[in-house]
């Protein structure tokens, strides 16, 4: 037995209440007949006392009675185990594609069944459901990646249980390594039937035809596609920093297959690079220009991509002023540095390209930060690592093994389970017998007297 108030024994202090009751007796003397006469007269009340316990029976319930007032006080309850077969343990396969998975590996799940296991949806919550409300269930529910899945099994699957996973091994199901569990897993591989899938998709303007198969995944471009010729115009009074435009160009015409033409002319000209603060005199659809302000010196970073551990030197950056846009580039104090106002395609950049102003033109990030701004904006480094739903790719088998863990012929399960309305009843048949044997002693006493 167990107390969650150990404190509550202080009351048992209130046994010291019966003991002196009963242990303080008084008696009145008795009167001797005598022989003499002249002894004969009233005689004197007398009246002796003795340290000697009486009414035991009444002492003893009395006693009790208030041991177990202390203990519910005290809250006692005591740990009740059970016993759990070994052959427990949870079917785990998603719900949504249930019926073909189990025309595909009836017989292992039918002997699992038999054992005692039971069906669990591989999704959140691991609901619980039954083989004959299962088979036609086609409703579709959010997928959560299996790594999240398993790591939500860990706390949730009983001491002693074993699971059995029956999924598929694709890539786009997984989010890293998976955690080791801590109770016994088992993995049963299931296949799609069709394992070819394509799709299109477009970048920089081009279109691609995506390819998609259990080893592995690729795209190839329409040799015919007509793509139109991009213009650029280059304006630069100080002719700085147009050497460092044109050769980014270049590169970027190199890598997309895309012609582009750099002139001086602003007519017909689908993006201009305005390399001055002063207020732009070009139109085209997408603007890059230097914004005019206060120049401060800094010692910074710029951050022009979500790559980690950017190491751009920024050393001169223009003001921030009340310019309202997405920020773009970010310094490394998360100010921006390259702002996109609000409804438009211009580009307003706090800084030059000069490198005494950063050394941006000197990373291998220059050429991929303008490909948004010369073709528009897409993220070149996304390409071809895109999650599409159609990736067909496997981890191969020899990643991953079977977690077996030893477990005895049955486990455990301990509960608390209360003793007060136990107790509470003996303390009421207790006290219902002291006041009958009380009454009955009241009783003889008077008996006794008249």
């Amino acid at each position: 037995m167990n107390l969650v108030y150990p404190i509550g024994l202080l009351a048992l202090v209130g046994l010291t209440i019966p003991v002196l009751l009963h242990l303080w007796s008084v008696k009145r003397g008795k009167t001797l007949k005598i022989g003499s006469i002249a002894l004969l007269g009233e005689s004197a009340t007398v009246s002796s006392k003795s340290f000697k316990l009486t009414d035991l029976l009444l002492f003893v319930l009395r006693c009790l009675i208030l041991i177990l007032i202390a203990l519910i006080l005290s809250q006692p309850y005591f740990k009740k185990t059970s016993l759990i077969s070994k052959n427990k343990g949870w079917i785990l396969i998603d719900k949504t594609i249930f019926g073909a998975v189990y025309e595909t590996h009836r017989k292992p799940i039918d002997s699992l069944l038999n054992l005692g296991f039971e069906l669990h949806d591989f999704n959140l919550g691991f609901d619980l459901f039954f083989l004959k409300d299962s088979i036609a269930h086609n409703e579709t529910s959010a997928k959560l990646s299996y790594n999240t899945l398993i790591n939500q099994l860990t706390k949730k699957m009983p001491s002693g249980y074993a699971a059995h996973v029956f999924a598929n091994l694709r890539l786009n199901n997984f989010e890293g390594n998976l955690s080791k569990p801590n109770f016994s897993l088992t993995w049963h591989y299931t296949q799609n039937r069709d394992s070819l899938k394509t799709w299109s998709t477009k970048f920089l303007d081009k279109v691609y035809e995506g390819v998609s198969t259990p080893s592995l995944t690729y795209y190839t471009a329409n040799p015919s596609q007509d793509l139109s010729v991009i213009r650029v115009s280059i304006y630069d009074p100080k002719g700085e920093d147009s050497g460092y435009i044109k050769a980014a160009l270049n590169s970027i015409a190199d890598f997309t297959q895309r012609k582009i033409e750099i002139n001086k002319s602003s007519s017909k000209a689908d993006v201009v690079f305005w390399l001055s603060d002063q207020p732009v005199a070009m139109t085209a659809n997408t603007i890059f220009s230097y914004q005019k302000g206060k120049i401060e010196a800094v010692n910074s970073t710029l951050q022009v991509s979500a790559e980690p551990n950017q190491l751009i030197e920024l050393k001169k950056r223009v003001v921030l002023d009340s310019l309202k846009g997405s920020a773009i580039w970010t310094d490394g104090y998360g100010q921006p540095v390259l702002i996109k106002q609000n409804g438009t395609h211009h580009f307003h950049f706090y800084s030059h390209f000069d490198p005494l102003w950063s050394d941006l033109v000197w990373s291998d990030q220059f050429v991929k930060a303008l490909i948004p701004i010369v073709l528009g904006n897409q993220t070149a480094e996304d390409f071809g690592f895109e999650t599409h739903d159609a990736d067909q790719r496997v981890i191969d088998k020899m990643q991953f093994v079977d977690v077996k863990i030893k477990t005895s012929g049955v486990s455990a399960t301990t509960t608390n389970q209360s003793l007060a309305l136990t107790i509470w009843f003996l303390a009421f048949l207790l006290l219902l017998m002291e006041r009958v044997l009380s009454f009955r002693r009241k009783t003889n006493l008077h008996d006794v007297k008249s």
